[in-house]
């Protein structure tokens, strides 16, 4: 029987266990059908593995479920970094990756591959093909780890010099930074590695909103970036968190927009065929293909800079790509609920606010989506005398909801 292994080789398959079964945390084994039973056990156990310490397990009726449990205040790294950090490889990489730089550090001067080879048979007794030398001289080369020189047809490899950075007192403070980079910003799994890589760790920050799943998102995140940095188009295998459905997504990204409130990101794109904006969630992009250069990148991004602030989210609206407007008059007592004002103003997202007379403002914006803007309009409940809209059907949801509400827990009278 084939030995469980812990590490991996596909990420995008650890990524979709990791949110579906851990994150979320309401899946069980009956659940999984895409494969078998024994392919979710060897996930399950990998996974488990990395976060022993975080994972927490409990039985319902539809049988044992499994999730991660993490304080972010407690924990000083993020660890979800440990799917990042794990990497498949064999016998030969594992002996090449100590082997080559310590003969290179003998040799400074550089080594072709057949050098190469003869020294590890001569000093080793390590016996290796030329090929499996040669592509490992290359993975660390792209890797920055190696230099190379050509003379002719003979390439030789030489250890890359360390960064100017190491070499300056200011590295020793450089920890600081990386302790808050690893937790504040996107890929902060690279300052984790390298606060690891100066047997360190974080010993000064602790965030209250620290949104560790989106990690997980970090791989697509870096080839949507360079492709909006080379300007080019690109085709999106998508699968809805919601229904499971995949779809193909094409067109040219502009944007990566994120969500202060739950960390949620997502892609801006163009798409040229129907000549419009629209967006997905990083967390249901599975792959990212570039196509070939976007031409009209400049004026998509034109288009993107129009109608930006016109978006209460990050939806630009039904297919037709009209905006709608919303009014409601809000009561407010000026002598007492002055931050009430104040809120309105600060959170309207660039909406009017006027006075109709005393103790009642109305409060008027268009925008895109009038669905995304509810739960705000909600947060004022009890204070709202009317609401109006171009989007009826939005609008009688909410007020729909604010009679159930009502029946609930309002007075009991006929």
């Amino acid at each position: 029987m084939q030995e469980f292994q812990e590490l991996i080789k596909n990420f995008s398959r650890v990524r979709d266990y990791m949110r579906q079964f851990f994150i979320y945390g309401f899946k069980s084994r009956a659940d999984f059908g895409e494969k078998s039973s024994r392919t979710y056990d060897n996930e399950r156990r990998r996974i488990e593995s990395w976060l022993s310490p975080w994972v927490a397990s409990g039985y319902t009726a539809r049988g044992k479920q499994v999730s991660i449990t993490v304080d972010s205040m407690q924990v000083p790294e993020n660890p979800l970094y440990a799917a990042w950090k794990s990497k498949g490889f064999t016998d030969n990489d594992l002996a090449l990756h100590f082997l080559l730089p310590d003969l290179l550090t003998s040799h400074p001067q550089g080594l072709a591959v057949s050098q190469l080879c003869d020294f590890l048979a001569a000093e080793y007794g390590a016996l290796f093909d030329s090929q499996t030398v040669r592509l490992k001289c290359r993975e660390y080369e792209t890797a920055g780890m190696f230099l190379s020189s050509r003379e002719g047809k003979r390439v030789t490899y030489r250890l890359a010099q360390p960064l100017e950075a190491e070499t300056t007192p200011l590295w020793k403070r450089m920890t600081a930074a990386l302790s808050f980079f690893q937790g504040a910003a996107p890929f902060g799994f690279i300052g984790s590695t390298l606060l690891d890589r100066e047997n360190a760790s974080n010993r000064l920050f602790q965030f209250k909103h620290q949104f560790i799943v989106h990690t997980l998102e970090d791989g697509i995140l870096a080839q949507l970036l360079d492709a909006i940095q080379s300007r080019s188009q690109i085709t999106c295998e998508y699968k809805s968190s919601r229904t499971g459905r995949g779809a193909s997504l094409s067109g040219i990204p502009l944007k990566i927009f994120v969500s202060t409130q739950t960390g949620r990101r997502y892609l801006c794109y163009y798409q040229p065929d129907f000549r419009r904006l629209n967006t997905a969630r990083l967390d249901g992009i599975v792959s990212v293909t570039v196509t070939g250069p976007a031409p009209a990148f400049e004026q998509a991004m034109a288009a993107l800079h129009r109608n930006e602030s016109r978006c209460w989210g990050v939806s630009f609206g039904k297919q037709t790509g009209r905006q709608e407007t919303v009014a409601i008059r809000i009561a407010i007592d000026e002598a007492t609920e002055g931050h009430i004002l104040h809120r309105l103003e600060r959170e309207g997202r660039g909406g009017e606010v006027s006075k109709i007379r005393d103790g009642e403002y109305l409060y008027y914006a268009t925008f895109f989506d009038t669905n995304e803007m509810l739960s705000w309009i909600k947060s004022f409940t009890g204070r709202i005398l009317d609401i109006q809209g171009t989007n009826e059907t939005d609008i009688q949801k909410l007020i729909r909801d604010w009679e159930r509400m009502y029946r609930m827990y309002g007075p009991h009278t006929p």
